[in-house]
């Protein structure tokens, strides 16, 4: 029960601070810049602009007349991970990072669709596709994700043993009977 607990109150913790975040700065562009409008804030990158934007689809704009069906799927998924996160506590560290980190990306995501039935976008980085705070988070928990399987991976070879045939690392050891003498 307190194993549950910690991994509930982990997930909440992490998850619910990039929720957090991701609101907290919607909610600035959305009363702040009108819907278009942007401004460059370093003038001196001014390929990185910040750009209030609607985002009925999904990544990348695609499938905008999908809406209902990426709060359906979204719902599923926040729920799933709720549901099943318990069970990663003797994943690695990095997969724990990487669930949450995502599961916070896709419930800020998922808090749009349901409240305003699109998903507000602002960062616009050269001609890459405007984007926010809750899909940069799903991006890097990627990289958790990929960092975990790497060292999970790297982990089981290190223990493995380097040589031998798989044929007399089946067979148990003999013991030595009762009456055959042995060296201590």
């Amino acid at each position: 029960m307190l194993k549950t607990l910690k991994a509930y109150g982990f997930l909440l913790l992490l998850g619910g601070g990039v929720v957090a975040l991701d609101q907290a700065a919607k909610a600035w562009i959305r009363s702040h810049l009108p819907l278009g409008t942007g401004w460059t804030p370093i003038p001196s990158l001014p390929w990185l602009q910040i750009i209030h934007w609607k985002n009925h689809g999904m990544a990348f704009g695609l499938g905008q007349e999908w809406g209902a069906l990426f709060l359906a799927l979204g719902a599923l998924y926040v729920l799933g991970v709720l549901i099943a996160f318990p069970a990663l506590s003797n994943a690695g560290w990095w997969v724990r990072w990487g669930m949450a980190i995502q599961w916070g990306g896709a419930l800020g995501n998922l808090l749009d669709r349901w409240l305003q039935g699109y998903v507000t976008d602002f960062i616009a980085v050269h001609r890459f596709p405007v984007f926010n705070l809750a899909d940069a988070a799903i991006s890097i928990s990627v990289v958790f994700l990929l960092a975990g399987e790497f060292f999970a991976n790297r982990d089981k070879q290190e223990g493995a043993p380097e040589t031998g045939t798989p044929a007399a690392e089946a067979l148990p050891a003999a013991a030595p009977s009762p009456e055959t003498p042995h060296d201590p």
